[in-house]
């Protein structure tokens, strides 16, 4: 061949693993390697590098979601609820959760649409607007594109 195409491929492990992750590539149009890592739970390929530093990021995202999970459990804890109990009610409800969000896959009105079946007045809606109102958002958006620095070589990644 006249040209070598440089393929970058990202694993999601351990969810590739468990045949239940998503694979970064890029370019596009490698059909023998977006068949395979579709068989191994989906693959995005990628237009450029750009887009697949930016898809990155949200795999660094795991360790805060496990965070949020261990406060729930620790608030429980701290209302007498057994640990036992608490860790299995919590990870069970964030299975439900994603599992929920992932039922249409690639609408990408989906989250926004379980976001707006929120009971107005309800508990999720005041949960939901009283993070707003803390900066929690903001302040993961803030995390995220200090992520995107460290994936591009900008920096360390830490936020002062």
């Amino acid at each position: 061949p006249d040209s070598i195409i440089l393929t970058r491929l990202i694993l999601g492990l351990p969810m590739v693993a468990q045949n239940n992750g998503v694979c970064l590539v890029t370019p596009k149009g490698n059909d023998l390697l977006n068949s395979l890592f579709t068989h191994l739970g989906g693959c995005v390929e990628c237009k450029t590098e750009v887009d697949m530093n930016a898809m990155m990021v949200t795999t660094g995202l795991m360790g805060p979601i496990y965070g949020l999970m261990r406060s729930n459990i620790d608030w429980l804890v701290q209302q007498n609820i057994p640990p036992e109990d608490a860790s299995f009610f919590v990870t069970r409800q964030f299975l439900n959760i994603v599992q929920d969000a992932e039922r249409l896959g690639k609408d990408p009105t989906r989250v926004q649409t379980l976001i707006d079946e929120q009971t107005p007045g309800g508990l999720n809606e005041q949960a939901r607007k009283n993070l707003e109102k803390l900066g929690f958002y903001k302040d993961l958006s803030k995390a995220m594109d200090a992520m995107y620095l460290r994936i591009r070589g900008e920096s360390d990644g830490s936020i002062e």
